[in-house]
């Protein structure tokens, strides 16, 4: 990458993987971002091998889920909150379902971040899964344990459209009536057990030759 500092680690916030957006990886070296996003790659891929996030979002998650824990992650318990008839902050309902498994740090750091996407009408446009009837997007902050292990909250948002909206998905403005699913679960790996696992999901994402736009933020 050619944002990095010296001394190689990661020097920009955040990362915009089409409908993922990683937060938190500003000091994170390379070869541990390049580890969070191969992981990221072949859940993402497992999943829609299984189910349509847009159509199927519970059983695409659970299966996003299980794809980490091939992968030698721990996973919590998994949150969900389904509202048929939501109406409001997009960006609150997130933070309301995700607070409890954040730092007040990262809260900050997501609202910052969504804000900075947001005023980008380009970097917009060229996000996938956020325009149509019905948008879908990832956010993933991550953040290390004082021991090295390497923590990741994933998230899934669908949002179906029920009135006229703005054409994106917009998260700091208020949305009309719309059917909102926000799936959430904490996931951890050791740090001896990302060394001994980095270099077979780098080859398994290599091997499969998976396309994904990137857009530091």
């Amino acid at each position: 990458m050619d944002n990095v500092l010296a001394k190689g680690v990661i020097e920009h916030d955040a990362l915009m993987m089409n409908n993922v957006l990683l937060t938190g990886i500003a000091g994170q070296t390379i070869a541990d971002n390049s580890f969070v996003k191969n992981c990221i790659y072949l859940a993402q891929h497992g999943a829609d091998k299984v189910a349509r996030s847009e159509t199927q979002p519970g059983p695409w998650f659970d299966r996003y889920a299980g794809m980490f824990w091939s992968m030698d992650w721990t996973l919590a318990e998994p949150v969900e909150y389904i509202e048929p008839q939501f109406s409001g902050s997009l960006k609150q309902a997130w933070l309301n379902v995700a607070r409890p498994y954040l730092s007040s740090a990262q809260i900050a750091q997501v609202g910052a971040v969504l804000g900075k996407l947001e005023s980008d009408a380009k970097l917009l446009a060229k996000m996938t899964g956020l325009s149509g009837k019905i948008v879908g997007f990832n956010i993933v902050p991550v953040s290390y344990k004082p021991n090295g292990d390497l923590v990741m909250v994933v998230s899934h948002v669908r949002l179906i459209k029920l009135g006229i909206t703005t054409p994106y998905l917009f998260w700091t403005i208020d949305q009309s009536l719309s059917q909102l699913d926000i799936r959430i679960r904490r996931l951890e790996i050791k740090r001896r057990d990302m060394d001994v696992i980095r270099q077979s999901v780098e080859e398994a994402t290599r091997a499969l030759a998976l396309e994904f736009s990137e857009y530091e933020l």
